[in-house]
């Protein structure tokens, strides 16, 4: 996970990760979710911390997905947010699926290759 040359401002990664997970309003969550994003701008991965946070918090599969969706749809073919970041494999996807998997996010695995199977 790479932002070499591109200023990190703001909320990390892991910060956004264990703020959200203790965060239990949901808009709050949405905004550290906004604010991760534009801090970090060429990780990808932030999806899918964002997506383990809506499980931990039983938010409905189908926005979930839609996350994640979002996620692969920006890192696919990188325009607008992604526009200055490499695009991302489908195999570097299914890797977070994987690592998702062994953090013990089941249904954001899941998900993931779901989404995985019918973006890319």
């Amino acid at each position: 996970m790479s932002n070499v040359g591109y200023p990190q401002t703001g909320l990390t990664a892991d910060d956004f990760y264990s703020k959200a997970f203790k965060e239990d309003d949901a808009s709050k969550r949405r905004h550290l979710f906004a604010d991760a994003r534009q801090s970090n701008l060429c990780t990808y991965q932030i999806y899918v911390l964002a997506a383990e946070v809506e499980e931990h918090w039983d938010t409905d599969v189908n926005r979930i997905e839609a996350m994640l969706s979002r996620g692969v749809k920006v890192f696919r073919n990188p325009a607008g947010q992604g526009a200055h970041c490499p695009k991302v494999s489908k195999n570097c996807w299914q890797q977070q699926a994987v690592e998702a998997e062994k953090r013990g996010h089941r249904k954001t695995a899941a998900l993931l290759k779901k989404v995985i199977d019918k973006e890319l």
